[in-house]
């Protein structure tokens, strides 16, 4: 068998894996269609104070990656650190589901961005969880997100919504980046998120 028959048969079966995998969406307070006389959101972006990466506090997380990095590579744990941050705090992963979340809903006339003082609902996302998956070459693993999405116009509390779980991954197996694959995650989950608005809403 040569290498492109391989790697032909280890994309489809990574394709087909992933393909199990589905984001659970549940509202666990309100009603979406309320959200119908909305049409523009102003985005606000935070990560819960307690989040988790994995099974490890956020902090055990970065310090095994920067230790096991720097023993191999000296500086490479402190860069990866520093990428991590900036990913994270930069925007990176939170434009991702902006995109996405507008691209669904463009159709019914819905625009979503941050710092959109003149919208007519705030839409709050909060990610409580993070895995950041893996991709060795004969094994990978999906990252995941989780995170709450809470709609509120004029001081009210609309629909609180909790979207857990939402699969990244490359769609040819090729995501050996671990920022790459969640930021697919954050994707999936605003794609997730706007289908289910635009049709229960819109």
């Amino acid at each position: 068998m040569n290498n492109l028959m391989k790697t032909t048969i280890v994309a489809f079966f990574v394709l087909f894996a992933f393909a199990g995998y589905s984001q659970k969406l549940k509202v666990t307070s309100g009603k979406l269609k309320a959200l119908s006389a909305y049409k523009s959101y102003n985005m606000e972006y935070t990560y819960h104070e307690d989040l988790k990466i994995g099974k490890k506090s956020e902090e055990e997380y970065l310090s095994e990656k920067q230790t096991d990095k720097n023993e191999k590579e000296a500086g490479s744990g402190d860069a990866w650190v520093a990428a991590w941050h900036e990913n994270k705090e930069g925007g990176k992963f939170f434009e991702k589901f902006e995109t996405l979340f507008n691209d669904v809903l463009s159709g019914d006339g819905v625009t979503a961005s941050r710092d959109n003082e003149g919208a007519d609902c705030t839409l709050k996302l909060e990610v409580y969880f993070l895995d950041p998956g893996y991709h060795i070459g004969i094994s990978s693993k999906p990252a995941y997100v989780s995170m709450t999405a809470t709609f509120v116009a004029d001081g009210q509390e609309i629909a609180v919504v909790d979207l857990s779980k939402a699969p990244g991954q490359g769609a040819g197996g090729y995501d050996f980046d671990a920022a790459y694959r969640i930021s697919e995650s954050f994707a999936k989950t605003g794609k997730t998120l706007g289908k289910e608005l635009s049709k229960q809403a819109y």
